[in-house]
């Protein structure tokens, strides 16, 4: 299988599973939705451990630098929305001191847990991946 063929077989898998998960959902049933993905999974693992798919240098090449840019996007802007969330509100309007919206430092101190723990995975991967691809004690 080439890799026009899974591109279409995962298309009709998505559509699949998207189907299944629309009617799970007008329907309440939240067992169906999560047996519907769990099975689309599946079959998608299963499909492209016979499928033949050769990734070049170029693509390796793309794929690093699109991670390393989501990084150096997402880390920040996470961080940053973090911290206006987790600003005082209630002495600045009328509306906050009223503690309608009381859970926006709750959901700025998850944005801030996140963030830590989207720098703590990059250091442990980058310490590894360091080690293991021959870096230096001096880097």
């Amino acid at each position: 299988m080439n890799a026009k063929k899974y591109r279409q077989v995962r298309a009709v898998v998505a559509i699949f599973v998207g189907a299944i998960v629309s009617i799970a959902a007008t329907r309440d049933s939240y067992l169906l939705s999560a047996a519907g993905v769990l099975t689309g999974m599946i079959f998608l693992i299963l499909v492209r451990s016979k499928a033949r798919i050769i990734v070049d240098e170029r693509e390796k090449t793309i794929r690093e630098k699109a991670a390393n840019m989501t990084y150096a996007i997402f880390a920040p802007t996470i961080g940053i929305g973090a911290f206006l969330l987790m600003i005082p509100y209630r002495d600045i309007s009328p509306v906050f001191a009223k503690g309608e919206f009381a859970y926006l430092e709750s959901l700025g101190m998850v944005f801030a847990y996140l963030t830590l723990f989207l720098i703590t995975i990059y250091a442990i991967s980058y310490w590894f991946l360091n080690r293991k691809y021959g870096g230096g004690r001096d880097e």
